[in-house]
């Protein structure tokens, strides 16, 4: 990811500690790649190392590790609890977010677009091209989703 952007979610993260759930291990991360058979990407896999999740900007990340101050549940979990109720060709699907009515947030592996797939619609939007654009865009709060 870029120096810029890691250094605005550092600033995040002095002012509000709690609103991420901290580091972690390598080992965990290749445990939810094992569980979900999937390679994350390698920009969501630099987050997961160095936050574990949290609050960036307007949108929350899913980890794995739980914030204090942030509803962030497992990213694990909730990639194969959306995946049961998805439709063919989203036996990839990993969540990074839910919106306020309930619709996943990721990526359909192979491919690295952020996606907001509307359940009630069966219809996906391109959120943005990547994780860290998706990253950049919430820190300039041009997303406009309702957490």
């Amino acid at each position: 990811m870029k120096i810029e952007l890691l250094q605005a979610i550092d600033e995040e993260f002095e002012m509000c500690a709690e609103a991420f759930g901290g580091p972690v291990e390598e080992e965990e991360i290749s445990e939810a790649e094992d569980t979900l058979q999937i390679k994350l990407p390698q920009d969501y896999k630099m987050f997961l190392l160095k936050y574990g999740s949290g609050a960036v900007g307007e949108v929350i990340v899913l980890g794995l590790k739980e914030a204090e101050f942030v509803a962030t549940p497992s990213f694990v979990e909730q990639s194969l609890k959306f995946r049961d109720n998805l439709p063919e060709g989203y036996e990839k699907f990993n969540v990074i977010g839910i919106d306020g009515a309930g619709n996943p947030i990721g990526f359909n592996l192979p491919n690295t677009e952020i996606i907001r797939f509307y359940i009630d619609l069966g219809e996906q939007e391109v959120i943005a091209n990547s994780f860290e654009e998706y990253l950049e865009k919430a820190l300039k709060e041009e997303i406009n989703i309702h957490f």
